[in-house]
């Protein structure tokens, strides 16, 4: 275990070496009505222009640069990760922090909007926001996954109330000083600490406008069914299963040193990690060949010459090997290097599972690659869609036409073309997915505007006159009501 929970702490242990790296106390019920009390009431935050938030986060985002070496420490003792993963992270919500904020300046500015035939009247939405943002994060990116929505969330001018994983909270936490030290609006931001029981806390409060989760299809399934009794917005960024799609023509080096990484990355505990390759039949021999050569050179391990870092939870590191155990006897399986400790994972390359494995059917999250071949669109839309995710996918080739049927038929909220897991380190680009994989949005426009209530909002521009639809309005207004009408829409 990489935590270890107490009756009032939770202590956090390194999952490369297993030592305890930091403890935090558990938040309790009346601390946590605390934190909703002083949220409910604080109204500096939200009373700020739209202008003087952005520069706030702007000078936030610089603070969180200038104590990039401290913050980054802090990451890999509590994650393990390697070295270039953590700089991964750290680049990754620089970049949104700083081009969301650029988007949030006309994106939740007031639109108008056509009036239509109503020339007298003037249209526009306003984007306000709800008040309190409750965001429930994820282990397996602390730093990026959970600031860049307490961003979007603070941007709409929301007070945000974050939880945390129990795996993870050092990250989030050192923010969070950073926050105090750098702002003059500590009650924007506050967090609690714990397990399940805080994530529930904020779901079931009903002082809590919007919820923003991000972590397994099962928990948010029960989360959205919680909210549903109070008609909640919520936003659910879930788990995937997201295909590659390797077509004929493809580029076969680009596309296996794309598997790789889109699978291999952050040791596969990413919800956008390529977890199924599918490969058209003619040139499916010759892909498998390279990837499995290509394998062989990556290790998981502790020392530095490695490419890939510790499971995180043990619990899926147990589900990993499985997965793995399952299939040993009935397909081939291509491994990596790794070290002996429990929290590593040999990359493993699983060659044509069966329909009826876990592997296939189950979210794996792990450093595993399972690749199977397709020999038309049909048989390969029935493969990937089984599962019900659709999350991300990627498709590599050069017919466009053939492409962009794909593109329109496939059930996800990503696609990458000949690239993978980009579209995630593009601020601009709304993000989420389908089915089984969440609803609603963040990044993007899309994103913020989903963390506001959107208000439609008509003026009358004259007010001397009356509208010709009132009552008592003379039997020839309504003739030439009639007559305007047929003019116009015949």
């Amino acid at each position: 275990m990489s935590v270890r929970i107490e009756e009032k702490e939770i202590v956090v242990l390194n999952p490369a070496s297993l030592e305890e790296v930091g403890r935090l106390k558990k938040t309790e019920r009346k601390e946590f009505d605390s934190v909703i009390l002083t949220a409910k009431k604080y109204s500096s935050w939200s009373n700020l222009s739209l202008n003087k938030r952005c520069k706030i986060i702007t000078s936030f985002r610089k603070n969180i640069a200038k104590n990039g070496k401290e913050v980054k420490q802090i990451l890999k003792n509590e994650t393990g990760k390697k070295d270039f993963d953590v700089f991964v992270e750290f680049f990754t919500v620089l970049e949104h922090m700083k081009e969301i904020s650029k988007i949030a300046r006309y994106a939740l500015k007031n639109e108008s909007r056509n009036s239509g035939l109503l020339k007298n009247k003037k249209s526009y939405v306003q984007y306000e926001p709800y008040g309190i943002a409750g965001i429930v994060s994820p282990w397996n990116y602390p730093l990026a996954t959970p600031i860049g929505i307490v961003t979007e969330a603070l941007l709409a001018g929301n007070n945000v109330i974050l939880k945390p994983s129990e795996y993870t909270p050092l990250t989030p936490w050192f923010i969070k000083k950073l926050w105090d030290k750098h702002t003059d609006f500590p009650n924007a931001f506050q967090i609690i600490n714990g397990d399940a029981e805080a994530g529930n806390m904020i779901v079931e409060s009903p002082d809590v406008d919007v919820v923003s989760f991000t972590g397994s299809t099962a928990v948010g399934q029960l989360i959205a069914q919680k909210s549903a009794k109070a008609l909640k917005p919520v936003i659910l960024e879930l788990g995937g299963k997201d295909p590659m799609i390797i077509l004929k023509d493809a580029n076969i080096d680009r596309a296996v040193e794309s598997a790789l990484f889109g699978g291999l990355s952050n040791c596969g505990q990413t919800c956008i990690s390529t977890e199924e390759v599918f490969v058209e039949d003619c040139v499916f021999d010759k892909f498998v060949n390279r990837i499995s050569e290509r394998v062989k050179d990556i290790k998981t391990g502790e020392d530095s010459s490695s490419d890939l870092g510790p499971m995180i939870m043990s619990t899926n590191s147990q589900k990993v090997m499985d997965h793995l155990k399952e299939v040993e006897d009935v397909c081939e399986i291509i491994k990596g290097k790794s070290d002996s400790k429990t929290m590593f994972i040999a990359p493993s390359i699983v060659v044509e599972p069966p329909e009826d494995a876990r592997i296939v059917n189950e979210e794996t999250f792990g450093p595993v690659l399972s690749i199977r071949k397709f020999d038309n669109e049909e048989d390969l839309f029935l493969k990937i869609h089984k599962t019900g995710f659709g999350l991300s996918s990627s498709i590599f080739g050069k017919n466009k036409k053939r492409i962009n049927f794909i593109v329109k038929n496939i059930k996800a909220g990503n696609v990458s073309i000949n690239d993978v897991m980009s579209h995630y380190g593009i601020a601009s680009l709304p993000f989420g997915g389908e089915g089984l994989s969440g609803v609603g949005r963040i990044h993007g426009k899309e994103g913020l505007r989903s963390l506001c209530r959107t208000k439609s909002i008509v003026v009358n521009r004259f007010n001397f006159i009356n509208e010709p639809w009132w009552f008592g309005r003379p039997k020839i207004v309504e003739k030439i009501l009639e007559k305007v009408v047929n003019y116009l829409y015949s």
